[in-house]
């Protein structure tokens, strides 16, 4: 029997007020993220495609200032206790 915990969600807001609501990942995401790439700002960027549950795609995140891009990493380090470095 499969055993399945809820994650937690996090809001996050941009500087222009826009929100994304990014789902904590799971270990398979991690892993999924880390067979992608070994570099930490590509697995950062899988990571947040997955946690945004496709609302974020590798091009948006290739556009956002790097300000917001750091800011996104930040919640990742939240949720993982982990920092992808961006």
């Amino acid at each position: 029997m499969a055993f399945k915990i809820n994650t937690q969600d996090k809001i996050f807001t941009f500087r222009d007020g826009q929100e994304l609501t990014l789902k904590e990942p799971t270990l398979l995401q991690m892993k999924s993220a880390q067979n992608k790439s070994k570099d930490d700002i590509e697995i950062a960027k899988y990571l947040l495609v997955d946690m945004s549950d496709g609302d974020l795609d590798i091009d948006s995140i290739n556009y956002l200032p790097v300000s917001e891009f750091k800011r996104l990493c930040g919640v990742i380090s939240d949720f993982l206790a982990i920092d992808p470095k961006p």
